[in-house]
């Protein structure tokens, strides 16, 4: 099985990777590694929605993979969903897509621009609809943005404008890309703090990391073939 991951930045998965044999290849945005049976690549694509459509867009159209996950920490919009926690997140929106008008903001589906059901939006969403139940990870729905939310302000009418658990930059266009290319996908974000009043001091990243990595593995033996320990 092939897999590529999708992340943002090398720092997110640095401590994931440290548990795969990485593999030398062609010099390229490209990394290579192996766990067990798995054939895994890594492609950083750079933060931001159109930095990851470009790179992951140009990668699916010269090689094939079974599966891709983007990877990497978000902000919770609720204390419900506590810093640390690993989240699946199986629906996406653009969160600064759209028309802002002296009344308010308005998505393209609000707008006319979009129908809320043209492929490959459902309701208005990008949903995923590989490994529904088979992730054992709390479900969310996720929100990009080109801004990491710092102003109460705009917070507030992110929360009213949009059905979302987590916000981050990049989900959405992995969603979208997988979608129109038809490949399986998952989208598996850890907390590394609330979407409030920007404050770093209350951020917990360490965290984060070292719990999605746990969880990625365990991903990760869900597909491989594993030697059992006697």
């Amino acid at each position: 099985m092939k897999i590529l991951f999708v992340a943002a930045t090398c720092f997110e998965l640095k401590l994931f990777l440290e548990n795969l044999e990485e593999i030398e290849g062609e010099n390229s945005p490209v990394s290579h590694y192996r766990w067990h049976d798995l054939e895994i690549d890594l492609i950083v694509t750079g933060v931001g929605l159109s930095f990851t459509t470009y790179h992951l867009t140009r990668l699916l159209q010269k090689e094939k993979y079974d599966l891709v996950i983007n990877a990497g920490i978000a902000g919770s919009f609720y204390d419900e969903l506590s810093i640390g926690t690993v989240v699946n997140v199986t629906s996406e929106q653009f969160g600064d897509l759209g028309i802002e008008e002296p009344g308010g903001f308005k998505t393209l589906f609000q707008a006319g621009f979009l129908k809320e059901d043209q492929f490959p939006f459902k309701g208005g969403k990008l949903l995923n609809p590989h490994f529904n139940g088979d992730i054992e990870l709390q479900d969310v729905d996720g929100l990009s943005v080109n801004v990491s939310h710092g102003c109460n302000k705009t917070i507030d009418q992110l929360k009213m404008n949009f059905d979302a658990d987590i916000e981050s930059m990049e989900g959405a266009a992995v969603f979208y890309v997988c979608l129109m290319e038809e490949i399986p996908f998952l989208e598996i974000r850890a907390i590394s703090n609330y979407v409030e009043s920007r404050d770093t001091t209350k951020w917990d990243i360490p965290t984060a990391l070292e719990n999605l990595t746990d969880e990625l593995l365990k991903i990760l033996r869900n597909f491989a073939t594993v030697p059992q320990i006697s």
